[in-house]
C-alpha cells in the first residue's frame, strides 16, 4: 500500500483550490539532468543519449543507453527512476545494469520522488508533457495511478520540486501572455492562496522568465529570473510571499539544505564590450560560502558549464560541459575550492 507515503501530497490536493525544443530557462530543458543520492556521495547523471552513474571508488559507468532524462532518487537512495525514451524505468544502486521499465505509468517527461515517502513503496510524482501537464503519484512497486492536479486545471506544470517536509511543490508553469514563458508556481499548504503566479509580484515583466527553484527550507527557496542571459537569483519566502534579490548575472544554482553552501552558473562579463552577457555567451561555474561570501569560479574560462550539483553534504560538485561532440561529466571533491 502506497496510502501513508501519499498523504502529504493528498493533503495538498485537499487544501487548495486552483485557477483555472524551448529555450530561455537556464537549463536546455527540463528537468535538471543530475542527481545526487541524498545518503550516499553516488551521482546518476543524464549525458546526451545515455545514463551515467558515478561513485568515487568507480567512477562513472553506463547504465542505460537512449533519450534520457529526470533522474531521481528515492529518499533512502536505494533506488533510482528515470525516463528513457519517454518512459519511467528504474533501479537498485547496488544493480543499475537490472533496470526495468515501470509499465503501470505510460509516458513521462519529468519525475521525482516524495522525500516523505515510505521506504517499502516510495512515492514517484511525475508529469507527462513539456509545456504544461498534469502531476500524477504512483508507488513504484505499485500498480495506482492518482491525479494530483485536477483533472481540468488550467496549469500547465513542469520541473517538480518537493520540499523536504513534502508539503509543497515547486514547479514551472508555462503561460503564454503573450509568448510562452515560466512562472514559478507553489502548490502546497504552505502557500498564500495556493499559488504565486507572476502577477503577484513586483518584478513583472512579460519577456522574463522564473525556474529553476531549490529549496533552502520547509518555506524558503531560491530561484532564478531573467531572460536571455539576463539571470539573477532571488529568494523567496512561500508564506509571506516576500522575495529579495540575492545576486546578480548568476543561474542553476544547486544548494545544500540549509543554503550555506551554493553553487551557481554565471556569463563570462568580462569584457564585457565583447561578450554582454548574451544567450549565447559560454558559462562559468562558481561556488560560495555565504556565511563568509567567499566566492571562487572553479571551472575554466571559456568552458561550456553548466548544471553544477552539489551532493548533499557539500563534499562533492559536479557539472556538465558542453563540448563540440557532446557533453562531459566533471565531478570534483569541494576541498579542491574551498
Amino acid at each position: 500500500m502506497m496510502i501513508r507515503g501519499m498523504l502529504s501530497f493528498l493533503a495538498v490536493i485537499t487544501a487548495l483550490t486552483l485557477l483555472p525544443e524551448v529555450y530561455g530557462n537556464g537549463y536546455d530543458d527540463y528537468p535538471p539532468d543530475l542527481a545526487w543520492s541524498p545518503v550516499a556521495d553516488v551521482l546518476v547523471t543524464a549525458l546526451e543519449n545515455r545514463l551515467v552513474i558515478w561513485t568515487p571508488d568507480e567512477g562513472q559507468a553506463t547504465v542505460a543507453e537512449g533519450e534520457v532524462a529526470s533522474p531521481a532518487f528515492t529518499p533512502d537512495g536505494k533506488y533510482v527512476a528515470f525516463i528513457l525514451d519517454g518512459m519511467i524505468h528504474y533501479f537498485q544502486v547496488d544493480t543499475p545494469e537490472s533496470y526495468r521499465q515501470l509499465v503501470h505509468t505510460g509516458r513521462a517527461v519529468d519525475c521525482t520522488f516524495d522525500p516523505l515517502g515510505e521506504p517499502h513503496d516510495p512515492v514517484l510524482c511525475f508529469t507527462t508533457h513539456f509545456l504544461g501537464s498534469d502531476i500524477y503519484v504512483t508507488g513504484l512497486f505499485s500498480g495506482d495511478v492518482f491525479l494530483l492536479l485536477p483533472e481540468y486545471s488550467e496549469v500547465r506544470i513542469n520541473g517538480l520540486v518537493i520540499s523536504p517536509d513534502g508539503k509543497n511543490i515547486a514547479c514551472m508553469n508555462f503561460a503564454w501572455t503573450p509568448g510562452w514563458y515560466e512562472e514559478l508556481h507553489i502548490i502546497g499548504t504552505s502557500a498564500p492562496s495556493g499559488r504565486r503566479a507572476r502577477a503577484d509580484t513586483t518584478f513583472y515583466r512579460w519577456d522574463w522568465h522564473e525556474s529553476n527553484p531549490v529549496w533552502i527550507t520547509d518555506r524558503v527557496l531560491l530561484f532564478q529570473i531573467g531572460g536571455w542571459g539576463e539571470w539573477q537569483l532571488r529568494f523567496l519566502n512561500i508564506e509571506s510571499g516576500i522575495d529579495k534579490v540575492f545576486m546578480d548575472n548568476a543561474s542553476q544554482v544547486s544548494a545544500v539544505l540549509d543554503g550555506q553552501l551554493l553553487a551557481f552558473c554565471r556569463k563570462d562579463p568580462f569584457p564585457v564590450a565583447d561578450y554582454g552577457r548574451s544567450w549565447e555567451d559560454p558559462t562559468t561555474v562558481w561556488i560560495m560560502k555565504r556565511e563568509t561570501g567567499y566566492l571562487r569560479q572553479v571551472s575554466e574560462q571559456g568552458e561550456w558549464a553548466t548544471q553544477p550539483a552539489l551532493s548533499s553534504d557539500g563534499s562533492y560538485l559536479a557539472w556538465i560541459e558542453i563540448v563540440p561532440d557532446g557533453e562531459v561529466l566533471k565531478v570534483f571533491h569541494t576541498r579542491e575550492f574551498i
